[in-house]
Protein backbone atom coordinates (compact mmCIF):
# COMPACT_ATOMS: atom_id res chain seq x y z
CA UNK A 1 0.00 0.00 0.00
CA UNK A 2 1.36 3.74 -0.92
CA UNK A 3 2.23 5.63 2.05
CA UNK A 4 0.20 9.50 1.36
CA UNK A 5 1.08 12.97 2.11
CA UNK A 6 -1.93 15.08 2.64
CA UNK A 7 -1.63 18.16 0.64
CA UNK A 8 -3.88 20.64 2.89
CA UNK A 9 -5.19 21.88 -0.50
CA UNK A 10 -9.08 21.57 0.01
CA UNK A 11 -10.88 19.10 -2.03
CA UNK A 12 -7.55 17.67 -4.06
CA UNK A 13 -6.83 14.74 -1.37
CA UNK A 14 -10.05 12.79 -2.04
CA UNK A 15 -9.27 13.38 -5.92
CA UNK A 16 -5.78 11.56 -5.26
CA UNK A 17 -6.13 8.84 -2.66
CA UNK A 18 -5.93 10.78 0.13
CA UNK A 19 -2.78 13.23 -0.98
CA UNK A 20 0.80 12.66 -2.94
CA UNK A 21 2.73 9.40 -2.65
CA UNK A 22 4.94 9.50 0.13
CA UNK A 23 8.86 10.31 -1.24
CA UNK A 24 7.36 11.57 -4.29
CA UNK A 25 8.76 14.59 -6.59
CA UNK A 26 5.57 16.41 -7.55
CA UNK A 27 5.99 19.52 -10.58
CA UNK A 28 3.04 22.28 -10.24
CA UNK A 29 3.67 24.26 -13.39
CA UNK A 30 1.76 27.17 -14.75
CA UNK A 31 2.24 30.84 -16.02
CA UNK A 32 3.03 33.73 -13.76
CA UNK A 33 -0.53 34.31 -11.29
CA UNK A 34 -1.73 30.98 -11.36
CA UNK A 35 -1.39 30.25 -7.87
CA UNK A 36 2.17 27.76 -7.61
CA UNK A 37 4.18 29.45 -4.74
CA UNK A 38 0.66 29.62 -3.05
CA UNK A 39 0.20 25.74 -3.52
CA UNK A 40 3.28 25.09 -2.68
CA UNK A 41 3.13 27.05 0.59
CA UNK A 42 -0.31 25.18 1.40
CA UNK A 43 1.69 22.38 1.25
CA UNK A 44 4.66 22.94 3.28
CA UNK A 45 2.26 25.03 5.98
CA UNK A 46 0.04 21.95 5.78
CA UNK A 47 2.73 19.41 6.91
CA UNK A 48 4.09 21.81 9.97
CA UNK A 49 1.30 23.20 11.04
CA UNK A 50 -1.35 20.18 10.99
CA UNK A 51 1.14 17.04 10.72
CA UNK A 52 4.44 18.18 12.93
CA UNK A 53 6.81 17.64 10.04
CA UNK A 54 9.80 19.22 9.32
CA UNK A 55 9.77 21.57 5.99
CA UNK A 56 12.30 23.56 4.00
CA UNK A 57 11.64 26.11 1.24
CA UNK A 58 14.29 26.92 -1.21
CA UNK A 59 13.49 30.23 -3.15
CA UNK A 60 15.36 31.07 -6.52
CA UNK A 61 12.96 34.23 -7.16
CA UNK A 62 11.20 35.49 -4.05
CA UNK A 63 12.94 36.68 -1.07
CA UNK A 64 11.79 35.71 2.27
CA UNK A 65 10.24 38.93 3.88
CA UNK A 66 7.75 38.79 0.47
CA UNK A 67 7.14 34.86 0.79
CA UNK A 68 5.98 35.46 4.75
CA UNK A 69 3.87 38.62 3.36
CA UNK A 70 2.51 36.56 1.19
CA UNK A 71 2.04 33.63 3.11
CA UNK A 72 0.56 35.93 6.27
CA UNK A 73 -2.75 36.86 4.13
CA UNK A 74 -4.05 33.04 4.26
CA UNK A 75 -3.31 33.36 7.51
CA UNK A 76 -0.23 31.02 7.74
CA UNK A 77 1.71 32.05 10.35
CA UNK A 78 5.57 31.26 8.94
CA UNK A 79 7.57 33.03 11.38
CA UNK A 80 6.54 31.04 14.14
CA UNK A 81 6.84 28.38 12.89
CA UNK A 82 10.63 28.88 11.80
CA UNK A 83 11.00 29.83 15.25
CA UNK A 84 9.84 26.22 16.14
CA UNK A 85 12.44 24.30 14.28
CA UNK A 86 9.20 23.19 11.62
CA UNK A 87 10.13 24.96 8.75
CA UNK A 88 13.11 26.96 7.42
CA UNK A 89 13.25 29.29 4.25
CA UNK A 90 16.76 29.68 1.97
CA UNK A 91 16.45 32.40 -1.09
CA UNK A 92 19.36 31.46 -3.33
CA UNK A 93 20.31 34.81 -5.26
CA UNK A 94 21.96 33.24 -8.51
CA UNK A 95 23.16 36.26 -9.06
CA UNK A 96 25.42 37.01 -6.04
CA UNK A 97 25.78 33.79 -4.45
CA UNK A 98 29.71 32.87 -4.54
CA UNK A 99 29.78 28.92 -4.53
CA UNK A 100 32.70 27.46 -2.43
CA UNK A 101 35.89 25.68 -5.62
CA UNK A 102 34.32 23.26 -7.76
CA UNK A 103 30.20 23.22 -5.89
CA UNK A 104 27.61 23.32 -7.79
CA UNK A 105 24.15 24.30 -7.09
CA UNK A 106 22.39 21.10 -6.74
CA UNK A 107 25.44 20.52 -4.17
CA UNK A 108 24.65 23.63 -2.05
CA UNK A 109 21.19 22.36 -2.13
CA UNK A 110 22.00 19.35 -1.44
CA UNK A 111 23.98 20.40 2.19
CA UNK A 112 20.73 22.50 2.63
CA UNK A 113 18.82 19.48 2.82
CA UNK A 114 21.44 17.31 4.93
CA UNK A 115 21.94 20.28 7.53
CA UNK A 116 18.45 20.07 8.30
CA UNK A 117 16.68 16.73 7.55
CA UNK A 118 13.27 17.50 6.27
CA UNK A 119 9.75 15.43 5.72
CA UNK A 120 8.46 17.93 2.81
CA UNK A 121 10.78 20.18 0.49
CA UNK A 122 9.47 22.92 -1.80
CA UNK A 123 11.97 24.27 -4.67
CA UNK A 124 10.44 27.35 -5.99
CA UNK A 125 11.18 27.38 -8.79
CA UNK A 126 13.18 25.39 -10.86
CA UNK A 127 12.94 27.86 -14.20
CA UNK A 128 16.27 29.42 -13.15
CA UNK A 129 18.61 26.88 -11.89
CA UNK A 130 17.89 24.37 -15.25
CA UNK A 131 19.56 26.83 -17.36
CA UNK A 132 22.51 28.02 -15.39
CA UNK A 133 25.97 26.54 -17.58
CA UNK A 134 27.54 23.63 -16.23
CA UNK A 135 31.19 22.80 -16.15
CA UNK A 136 32.27 20.98 -19.59
CA UNK A 137 33.90 18.67 -17.03
CA UNK A 138 31.23 18.08 -14.58
CA UNK A 139 29.18 16.52 -17.85
CA UNK A 140 32.03 14.24 -19.17
CA UNK A 141 32.50 13.14 -15.18
CA UNK A 142 29.00 11.77 -15.15
CA UNK A 143 28.90 9.87 -18.66
CA UNK A 144 26.59 12.77 -20.39
CA UNK A 145 29.20 13.21 -22.64
CA UNK A 146 32.17 11.53 -23.48
CA UNK A 147 36.04 12.72 -22.50
CA UNK A 148 36.67 13.58 -26.31
CA UNK A 149 33.40 15.35 -26.70
CA UNK A 150 34.66 17.52 -23.69
CA UNK A 151 36.87 19.39 -25.77
CA UNK A 152 33.90 20.65 -28.20
CA UNK A 153 32.72 24.06 -27.37
CA UNK A 154 29.11 23.75 -28.45
CA UNK A 155 27.14 21.31 -26.00
CA UNK A 156 23.41 22.30 -26.64
CA UNK A 157 21.57 23.93 -23.70
CA UNK A 158 18.83 21.46 -24.13
CA UNK A 159 21.50 18.35 -22.80
CA UNK A 160 22.57 20.88 -20.08
CA UNK A 161 18.90 21.75 -18.83
CA UNK A 162 18.10 18.18 -18.85
CA UNK A 163 20.94 17.33 -16.47
CA UNK A 164 20.58 19.94 -14.24
CA UNK A 165 16.93 18.72 -13.92
CA UNK A 166 17.73 15.21 -13.99
CA UNK A 167 20.19 15.52 -10.90
CA UNK A 168 17.85 17.55 -8.98
CA UNK A 169 15.19 15.15 -8.68
CA UNK A 170 17.15 12.13 -8.19
CA UNK A 171 18.82 14.31 -5.25
CA UNK A 172 15.66 15.07 -3.69
CA UNK A 173 14.56 11.63 -4.11
CA UNK A 174 17.61 10.38 -2.73
CA UNK A 175 16.48 12.30 0.96
CA UNK A 176 13.26 10.31 1.31
CA UNK A 177 11.50 13.71 1.09
CA UNK A 178 8.45 14.41 -0.65
CA UNK A 179 8.72 17.76 -2.89
CA UNK A 180 7.35 20.35 -5.00
CA UNK A 181 8.77 21.87 -7.38
CA UNK A 182 7.58 24.49 -9.74
CA UNK A 183 7.91 25.84 -13.15
CA UNK A 184 6.98 28.73 -14.91
CA UNK A 185 5.72 28.36 -18.51
CA UNK A 186 4.53 30.53 -21.38
CA UNK A 187 0.52 30.87 -21.69
CA UNK A 188 -0.58 28.48 -23.90
CA UNK A 189 2.79 26.59 -24.17
CA UNK A 190 2.81 23.06 -25.44
CA UNK A 191 5.12 22.20 -22.73
CA UNK A 192 4.26 21.47 -19.24
CA UNK A 193 7.38 23.12 -17.86
CA UNK A 194 10.48 25.68 -18.58
CA UNK A 195 13.07 23.01 -19.20
CA UNK A 196 10.76 20.33 -21.04
CA UNK A 197 12.45 17.89 -18.67
CA UNK A 198 10.88 17.89 -15.22
CA UNK A 199 7.24 16.86 -16.66
CA UNK A 200 8.71 13.65 -17.87
CA UNK A 201 10.73 12.92 -14.86
CA UNK A 202 8.37 14.04 -11.95
CA UNK A 203 6.14 11.32 -10.15
CA UNK A 204 3.33 13.80 -10.49
CA UNK A 205 2.37 16.97 -12.53
CA UNK A 206 -0.53 19.27 -11.35
CA UNK A 207 -0.94 22.13 -14.02
CA UNK A 208 -2.76 25.45 -12.67
CA UNK A 209 -4.28 27.82 -15.34
CA UNK A 210 -5.92 31.44 -15.28
CA UNK A 211 -8.15 31.78 -17.70
CA UNK A 212 -9.81 35.15 -18.77
CA UNK A 213 -13.21 35.36 -19.94
CA UNK A 214 -13.55 31.45 -19.16
CA UNK A 215 -16.41 30.23 -17.07
CA UNK A 216 -14.04 28.88 -14.83
CA UNK A 217 -11.32 31.55 -14.31
CA UNK A 218 -8.53 29.00 -12.49
CA UNK A 219 -8.15 25.95 -13.11
CA UNK A 220 -6.12 22.81 -12.20
CA UNK A 221 -5.48 19.14 -14.23
CA UNK A 222 -3.83 16.65 -12.86
CA UNK A 223 -1.36 15.19 -15.89
CA UNK A 224 0.00 12.58 -13.85
CA UNK A 225 0.32 11.09 -10.55
CA UNK A 226 2.86 7.90 -10.46
CA UNK A 227 0.82 4.94 -8.27
CA UNK A 228 -2.24 6.64 -7.51
CA UNK A 229 -5.78 6.71 -9.62
CA UNK A 230 -6.46 10.04 -9.99
CA UNK A 231 -9.35 12.13 -11.11
CA UNK A 232 -8.63 13.24 -15.10
CA UNK A 233 -11.06 16.29 -15.34
CA UNK A 234 -10.28 19.96 -15.24
CA UNK A 235 -10.69 20.97 -11.82
CA UNK A 236 -12.09 24.69 -11.27
CA UNK A 237 -9.57 26.35 -8.62
CA UNK A 238 -10.28 29.39 -6.82
CA UNK A 239 -7.63 31.20 -3.95
CA UNK A 240 -9.62 32.00 -1.02
CA UNK A 241 -8.39 33.75 2.16
CA UNK A 242 -7.60 30.45 3.57
CA UNK A 243 -5.71 29.49 0.64
CA UNK A 244 -6.73 27.43 -2.48
CA UNK A 245 -9.54 25.28 -2.86
CA UNK A 246 -10.93 22.73 -5.75
CA UNK A 247 -13.39 21.65 -6.90
CA UNK A 248 -15.01 19.69 -9.43
CA UNK A 249 -17.10 21.53 -11.75
CA UNK A 250 -20.44 20.43 -10.61
CA UNK A 251 -19.75 21.47 -7.28
CA UNK A 252 -20.06 25.13 -8.35
CA UNK A 253 -23.69 24.58 -9.73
Amino acid sequence: MVEREPTGITGLDELIEGGFPKNSVILVSGSPGTGKSIFAQQFLYTGANEFKEKGLYISFEQRIPEIFEQAARFGWNFPSLERQDLLKFFFIDMTQRKLDPEQTHIDLIKSIIREHRPKRIVIDSITPLANIPVPIEELANYGIISELSSFMPNISQELITRFQVHRLIMTLKDFKATSVITSQIPKDSKWLSSDKASEFLSDGLILLNFNTGSEFTRTLTIEKMRNTKHCEETLAMQITNKGIVVKKPEELL
